[in-house]
């Protein structure tokens, strides 16, 4: 009798080994997926973050070159940027520009030497889109978009500037 009993505890502890087996496994991969998508959530934060900060520097280039040496007295009477360069133009839009025709570009080299693109695009504003407090002032709209270094990391910027007379 003595022999049965042991045999039949054999089986019993093997099975039990068995389901506490199952269930730590289980815990393992769960733990490993929630850590991997943890780490796709943080890269897709910082190419994002990348994206905003080269779409904020296109932005920048585009004021820049709309001001230029002479603080924006050349475009009082109306002009366009293309590619970085100031023309003299009385063609005005009558909305916020949705397309990238022509835009300027830049390139920003992040601090782990990754590459980033941003571009940007001015376009005068019709009269009717001025502020009443900015009577004798042009109105342009810079739009300014950034790639992260995965290209579906896609931030679009857009900010008015005026250029006023200087006093």
């Amino acid at each position: 009798m003595k022999t049965l009993c042991r045999s039949k505890e054999r089986g019993f502890v093997l099975i039990v080994s068995m389901l506490v087996l199952l269930v730590l496994t289980i815990l393992v991969v769960n733990s490993v997926r929630s850590s991997v998508l943890g780490e796709k959530m943080a890269g897709n934060y910082m190419d994002r973050n990348r994206a905003m900060q080269a779409a904020e520097q296109a932005l920048r280039q585009g004021e820049a070159a709309l001001l230029g040496a002479d603080n924006g007295q050349t475009c009082l009477n109306g002009c366009a940027v293309t590619a970085g360069a100031v023309s003299a133009s009385s063609a005005a839009v009558n909305a916020i520009p949705s397309v990238w025709a022509d835009p300027g570009s830049a390139t920003i080299t992040t601090a782990y030497g990754q590459m980033t693109r941003g571009k940007f695009q001015v376009a005068q504003l019709n009269d009717a889109l001025r502020a009443a407090d900015k009577t004798d002032c042009k109105a342009y709209s810079i739009m300014g978009r950034g790639e992260g270094v995965d290209s579906r990391a896609v931030v679009i910027l857009q900010t008015v500037t005026y250029v006023c007379p200087i006093s």
